[in-house]
């Protein structure tokens, strides 16, 4: 009876602590996830794409403002800001981009559009969160 007790005692503390670590982990992630301002490279979709499903289930729409980016919760709304022109449109993260992408995010066409670089292709740009889903 004994060592059943003690295996007891060891696996509620095993699950206590396991608890403690994820719940620690999440808050720090969340954290770190709403004060994330990065640089990187932009492209947009091509049109081929326009109405197929994104990873949210919902039709891509060149004419919307939404955007793919690989470790952003689907919903998180974003500022871009294209560092060559400091034009700047709002966003909704709602499909993820290929894997591996060298490229921070991709955006709808209008939002490439309003940024001012869908005849260069791609262009360096600085994201903000501004809600996340």
């Amino acid at each position: 009876m004994r060592k059943k007790n003690r295996w007891m005692v060891k696996a509620m503390l095993s699950v206590s602590l396991i608890s403690f670590n994820s719940i620690s982990l999440a808050k720090v992630e969340k954290q770190e996830l709403t004060q994330v301002r990065k640089e990187g490279t932009a492209s947009f979709y091509n049109d081929k794409y326009h109405g197929h499903a994104t990873t949210s289930g919902e039709a891509y729409d060149k004419n919307g403002m939404t955007a793919a980016h690989n470790s952003l919760p689907i919903g998180t709304r974003l500022r871009v800001t294209n560092l060559k022109n400091n034009r700047s449109v709002i966003v909704k993260v709602n499909d993820r981009l290929h894997h591996p992408s060298r490229r921070l995010i991709d955006v709808s066409k209008k939002a490439a559009k309003e940024l001012g670089f869908v005849s260069a292709g791609l262009t360096k740009v600085k994201i903000e969160i501004l809600g996340m889903a």
